[in-house]
């Protein structure tokens, strides 16, 4: 009780700022959608949601308490194709999770019309922004946000397992922190702004010696928290969006990947040191690594002892989820409604299960399955809701790379890595999720220049 009145009071905090600094409003909402998924609340991943709904009531106070708001009216306002596009997106999910809530007969769908609604209003709301957004002011509060929460997430899941001698991954991830991957989703957005972060301080030649203190004690509290978390989508975003990113530094023979390459070899020491005196995981560094003993190309241990234990069932999810929608035309294209892939594949997941002779064949209405998060995606919004996110998300990718970032080709490759973690991971139930694929998302913000 103590952390959900913090959560209401820093929501009433966020309120009062707003509304005495519009200015105030692009830093908070940076932090509410990047410290909010690692919360719950009764089991809830809404702590993103509330944070936003409470900015937005001061956005509209100030509206109409005082003469000048961040947001003005433009008449005659032509959309661009990614803003047509993502406000599409957004009318046909309020849609699905109106019908989804009409099959269901549950008011607690309610959640999901208002959270359609945040997305839309979030939208317009940086379609009109008259603040000027600078990159760098973006960059250092993502990367500023994303280092608190770690911190955060580490100490409070840490502090619990030595209080209660229970394991994180039990009743703490049930009621009051995500799962591993959902909580280590933002590591996406940390890395990208570590990179940006990185190169544009060293290009303006500023305090280099600061800059990379900072930037190492920060590596060493994110990565800390992945590895703590034993989280296989985070530990490959830091090795592959690190080492991507070195190669590309090493290929145009800029000594600025001296500092990645330090970052992997530091991250790769402390992995192994944890994961051999520290762990309850018996993977090792190796195991995610795309080689052998003798150096051969090989599929990554880590992959192949996951699809032959309890992963291979998270591996044929997919494939059985497909099969089942593809039954007729209709939900093919329009899926079943918001929400309702928990109940739907109930059954199909069984079939699997039993044929694959896997555990857990008991899922009822009251104890549902859940779906990762394109999974839930396919299934609940057929594929037209999986089409207008992926071309909302090949526009955002289109728009990096005709940044004039230096790493723009580096960012692009790790920003699709949502589609991994979306297989993984119920990311479906975050708002970053979908501000991710949004015209003005927190990674465009990073890249684009000051007007000024």
């Amino acid at each position: 009780m103590v952390f959900y009145l913090i959560y209401f009071l820093i929501g009433i905090v966020f309120t009062f700022l707003v509304l005495k600094n519009p200015n105030n409003f692009l830093k908070l909402f940076l932090a509410s959608i990047i410290i909010g998924p690692g919360a719950k609340i009764e089991g809830y991943p809404v702590l993103d949601e509330y944070w936003i709904i409470m900015l937005i009531v001061g956005i509209f106070l100030r509206k109409f308490l005082a003469r000048k708001s961040t947001t003005e009216k433009q008449e005659g306002m032509n959309y661009n194709l990614h803003e047509k596009v993502f406000l599409l997106l957004t009318i046909y999910f309020l849609f699905q999770s109106i019908r989804g809530g009409i099959w269901l007969e549950d008011p607690r769908m309610l959640r999901w019309v208002i959270f359609f609604i945040i997305v839309a209003i979030i939208f317009f709301i940086f379609l009109n922004l008259k603040q000027t957004i600078n990159p760098e002011y973006v960059t250092k509060v993502v990367l500023y946000s994303a280092t608190l929460y770690f911190l955060l997430l580490f100490i409070f899941s840490y502090i619990y397992e030595l209080s209660t001698g229970l394991s994180k991954a039990g009743v703490l991830q049930d009621l009051y922190v995500s799962g591993s991957t959902v909580s280590t989703f933002t590591i996406v957005i940390y890395v990208i702004a570590l990179i940006t972060f990185n190169q544009r301080n060293k290009s303006i030649n500023k305090n280099i010696k600061g800059l990379s203190i900072f930037i190492f004690l920060s590596f060493i509290i994110v990565t800390s928290t992945v590895v703590y978390y034993d989280s296989r989508a985070g530990i490959f975003t830091i090795l592959g969006a690190l080492g991507l990113n070195f190669l590309f530094q090493f290929l145009q023979r800029n000594k600025r990947g001296i500092l990645q390459f330090f970052l992997i070899i530091s991250f790769l020491i402390g992995y192994q040191f944890w994961a051999i005196n520290y762990s309850e995981s018996d993977r090792r560094i190796q195991d995610f690594l795309p080689i052998d003993s003798e150096l051969n190309l090989v599929l990554p241990q880590n992959l192949a002892q996951q699809y032959e234990g309890q992963g291979r069932a998270r591996l044929l999810a997919p494939k059985a989820s497909f099969n089942f929608i593809k039954e007729d035309l209709f939900h093919s294209l329009f899926g079943y409604g918001w929400y309702m892939s928990r109940y739907e594949l109930i059954e199909p997941i069984e079939q699997m299960r039993k044929h694959e002779q896997l555990l857990r064949l008991n899922f009822t209405k009251d104890d549902p399955y859940q779906a990762a998060g394109a999974i839930a995606l396919m299934v609940d919004t057929g594929f037209i809701g999986i089409f207008l996110y992926l071309f909302n998300l090949l526009l955002g990718f289109s728009t990096i790379l005709k940044s004039q970032n230096n790493n723009k080709y580096v960012i692009s490759i790790i920003y699709l890595s949502v589609i991994l973690f979306s297989f993984v991971g119920t990311l479906t139930s975050l708002l970053l999720f979908y501000f991710w694929v949004m015209p003005k998302n927190p990674i465009i913000l990073m890249l684009e220049r000051n007007e000024k």
